[in-house]
């Protein structure tokens, strides 16, 4: 390539070594052979200069999963950015105007390849330097809001994809601002409107109500909103199972804080009168068993375990019955297993 030749033109490339009798070898572009023979090169010098950057971005163009190429890019930005005199975190510093160059290449790069984990782990390092928790300053909500705005976009092509998720959460939880975790709050609402069955989406809400914390769980007002909430979106469509669990999982944490309270047992009862509800208008609207629901019924016949009592264990053995001998036979034995265990509990 005459760029590279230009550019390097002090630098002598080295090809790659596949041995003296490579079983299978890539036929890359001639172009990638180019550029990874310089970027071999400069690797064994050392050379984080402007020029090794610049070489960085043409072979991540070639190809955007190569880690080493990656991890270079980023040493030759920590050589090139000036920390200031107060920089004390640990953290390589990165220049502003570098970390916001390098955000729209990795976007660029990242456009055909969402699912690359080297893209995605680009961008945290770069913003590890800048998002320190606390009390955020300008620029961070600045530079936050731009980026879960871009994750938003990938996401909207795609809302299973894990790495967005991931990195998603990972920028909530280290900035951890009120403002950014009520309004990850209304995001969740928007994407289960526009698909209640974005498992993704319940799993985020989940993740946001609890500040990404385990240690954060609902008081009870709480959690009697977000059953509410939880409720009228199985009354769209009891077969769903996100919002079944998303149900367990608050009558869980309940009984984990205050099982045992009369608070609870009224909770409890509340939240079985609403599921009963939905069960009820479902088979009066749809002229159908409420039992052929089966990601509805499971959930019940958990909350009916959590209830504690003889009578509820009663109840769920025979639902459970129901669904081991009609209505979910794929999942025969394990509710043959359920069946079990409560005739465990009522012999105590």
């Amino acid at each position: 390539m005459v760029i590279l030749e230009e550019l390097f033109n002090d630098i002598i490339p080295i090809p790659q070594d596949d041995g003296p009798h490579p079983v299978c070898s890539i036929a890359y572009p001639q172009g990638y052979v180019d550029a990874m023979g310089y970027l071999r090169a400069i690797m064994k010098n050392n050379e984080r200069s402007e020029r090794s950057l610049e070489l960085t971005a043409i072979c991540l163009r070639f190809n955007p999963a190569n880690y080493t190429t990656w991890w270079f890019r980023r040493q030759c930005l920590a050589a090139l950015s000036t920390p200031p005199e107060d920089h004390q975190t640990q953290l390589t510093y990165f220049s502003s105007h570098l970390i916001d160059s390098d955000l729209k290449l990795a976007s660029n790069l990242g456009g055909s390849n969402p699912k690359n984990y080297q893209i995605w782990y680009h961008r945290r390092n770069l913003l590890e330097c800048t998002f320190t928790g606390g009390a955020a300053s300008d620029e961070e909500r600045c530079l936050v809001g731009e980026e879960l705005q871009y994750i938003a976009s990938v996401l909207d092509e795609d809302a299973k994809n894990y790495h967005a998720w991931s990195h998603r959460q990972w920028a909530l939880k280290t900035l951890n601002t009120e403002e950014l975790w009520n309004k990850e709050l209304d995001f969740t609402d928007k994407l289960i409107i526009k698909d209640v069955w974005n498992n993704s989406a319940w799993n985020d809400r989940w993740f946001a109500s609890h500040r990404g914390l385990k240690s954060a769980p609902f008081c009870l007002e709480k959690s009697k909103n977000e059953v509410s909430y939880v409720i009228d979106k199985i009354a769209n469509d009891p077969y769903n199972e996100s919002p079944c669990r998303y149900l367990v999982a608050i009558v869980k944490e309940q009984l984990l804080l205050i099982g045992g309270e009369d608070k609870f047992r009224s909770f409890i009862s509340e939240c079985e009168k609403k599921i009963m509800k939905v069960k009820r208008e479902f088979e009066e609207s749809m002229k159908k068993d409420g039992n052929d629901c089966v990601q509805l019924i499971g959930a019940y016949i958990d909350i009916l375990e959590m209830k504690g009592d003889q009578e509820s264990y009663e109840d769920a053995k025979d639902l459970a019955e129901k669904l081991e001998s009609r209505y979910d036979p794929i999942r025969r034995k394990y509710w043959k297993m359920r069946v079990n265990q409560f005739h465990r509990k009522l012999k105590l």
